[in-house]
C-alpha cells in the first residue's frame, strides 16, 4: 500500500512539473523590426491586446530600443481592457533595472499567473529616459496569434490614468510583443492517466 502511495504521490508532483509554456498572442516576427515607439521619460506607452485565451500569463516578451546612452529601467504596465474598449484597472506592473542601451533587446518580464480570466487586455512599458521604447512593426501579417486594434494609449500628461484624449489609432505599426501561458500538456496527462490505470490494475491483481 505504501508503494502504492508512493508511486500515485511521484505520477502527481511530474504531472505538475509538466506544464507547456504556450503562446496565447504573439505580435514578435523576430525580425523585420522598422521602427519604435519612444514616448518620452516615464511616459506609459500601451497597445491594445485581445488574447486567444483567457488563461494566467507566465511570461510577457517584448522587444525594446534605446538609443546610446545611460542603461535604463523599464517598467511593465498591464491593464485590463473595458467593454468599450478603454483602458481598465491595472493588473500588474513590475520593473526591470539597468537595461543597456544601444540596441535591440528583448524584455522578458516574469509574471506570476496574472489576468487569469481576463482575455482583452492592454500592456506596454514606460522608461525612465527619453528616447526609448517599444519596438514596432508594420502590418499586415504581424500579428500572428490574437489580434489588435492597433491603437495606442499614450499617457502624455504624466498623471497615471489614460485620459479620453490619450487614445489613437496607429494603423501602420503595432507593438511587438508575446504573452505566453502555462497549460498542462496533453502528453503528460495522458501519461498520468496510464500511470493510474497501471496502479488500479495493479492493486486487482493483488486482491
Amino acid at each position: 500500500m505504501k508503494r502504492t502511495l508512493f508511486a500515485l504521490a511521484a505520477i502527481s508532483v511530474f504531472a505538475t512539473m509538466a506544464n507547456a509554456s504556450n503562446l496565447d498572442y504573439d505580435a514578435d516576427p523576430g525580425a523585420g523590426y522598422t521602427n519604435f515607439f519612444p514616448g518620452g521619460t516615464d511616459f506609459q506607452v500601451l497597445d491594445d491586446v485581445n488574447r486567444t485565451t483567457a488563461l494566467g500569463i507566465k511570461q510577457i516578451n517584448i522587444m525594446y530600443f534605446s538609443p546610446f546612452g545611460a542603461p535604463a529601467d523599464v517598467t511593465l504596465y498591464v491593464y485590463a481592457q473595458n467593454t468599450d474598449g478603454t483602458v481598465g484597472g491595472l493588473l500588474h506592473t513590475q520593473t526591470v533595472f539597468g537595461i543597456l542601451s544601444g540596441a535591440l533587446s528583448q524584455l522578458q518580464f516574469a509574471t506570476p499567473n496574472i489576468a487569469v480570466g481576463v482575455q482583452n487586455l492592454w500592456i506596454g512599458i514606460s522608461a525612465n529616459r527619453a528616447n526609448a521604447g517599444m519596438m514596432l512593426t508594420p502590418p499586415p501579417g504581424t500579428v500572428i496569434l490574437g489580434s489588435s486594434a492597433n491603437v495606442y494609449a499614450y499617457d502624455q500628461d504624466l498623471s497615471g490614468v489614460i485620459d479620453a484624449n490619450e487614445y489613437f489609432q496607429f494603423q501602420h505599426f503595432v507593438s511587438n510583443f508575446a504573452i505566453e501561458t502555462m497549460v498542462p500538456e496533453p502528453a503528460s496527462m495522458i501519461a498520468l492517466g496510464a500511470g493510474l490505470a497501471a496502479l488500479a490494475a495493479r492493486r486487482r491483481r493483488k486482491a
